[in-house]
């Protein structure tokens, strides 16, 4: 995930490298960015902007399915 730009380069930057440590740690898959291809989206996203639709949702079912798969 990524931290809402509002809240500082810095602050995002921190939050970022949070999570492949933690997937490496813990030898867990990394999906880098659940929003990818949802985030930005006007269509894909409700009116305030962050919180996906049914069809984000979709995809971002799709995204974490692509990164399961493998595994099951």
């Amino acid at each position: 995930m990524a931290a809402l730009p509002n809240y500082g380069p810095e602050y995002g930057r921190r939050y970022r490298a949070v999570f492949p440590e933690l997937a490496k740690k813990n030898a867990v898959v990394l999906i880098p960015f659940l929003l990818e291809g949802v985030a930005g989206i006007p269509s894909l996203n409700q009116p305030d902007g962050i919180h996906p639709t049914a069809e984000g949702q979709r995809r971002i079912a799709e995204t974490v399915w692509r990164a399961l798969r493998p595994l099951l």
